[in-house]
């Protein structure tokens, strides 16, 4: 009897480790997967900041081009460190909550050369086609959307 009390206490040892062990594997397993979904977080707030625009126009002195259909330009500028794709394909346009139709918007350079991507600090111009004007005596709402989901919005007058 005098041996059952030590290996009693020897398997006790045992199970204690592996629990431990088990345990220890465990948090090792959860610290390693909020680490890497950490790390592919940061990636995606660095590439959403590295990404940036803005729209500059004037807001009181968006020209109105044509008597059927309408013309509106918007001049978009790149303020990120990327390149911006810059198509009908990778931009949306809304107008007042309505989405423009891509074959109603043309992109070029501010020499009116077509381009297809903004580099970092250029400007481009989106030209906004539409069969029918936008009311001179209220404000207007434009919003640009990328590729990514970035969005900027800005609040308008038309001038005639």
């Amino acid at each position: 009897m005098a041996a059952g009390g030590p290996a009693s206490e020897l398997i006790m040892f045992i199970v204690a480790v592996i629990i431990a062990g088990s345990v220890a594997g465990a948090l090792a397993y959860v610290t390693n997967d909020i680490a890497n979904s950490m790390k592919v977080k940061g990636a995606d707030l660095a590439d959403q900041l590295r990404i940036d625009f803005a729209i500059i126009n004037d807001p009181n002195a968006v020209v109105e081009e044509g008597t059927g259909p309408y013309y509106y330009t918007f001049y978009i500028k790149n303020i990120g460190q990327e390149p911006i794709s810059f198509n009908a394909e990778s931009i949306q346009v809304f107008i007042d909550g309505n989405l423009v139709p891509s074959s109603n918007l043309t992109f070029t350079d501010t020499a009116g050369n077509a381009i297809t991507s903004l580099q970092p600090y250029q400007v481009g111009v989106i030209k906004v086609t539409l069969g029918t004007a936008l009311n001179t005596t209220v404000s207007h709402r434009i919003q640009v959307v990328l590729e990514n989901g970035k969005k900027r919005v800005l609040i308008f007058r038309v001038k005639s």
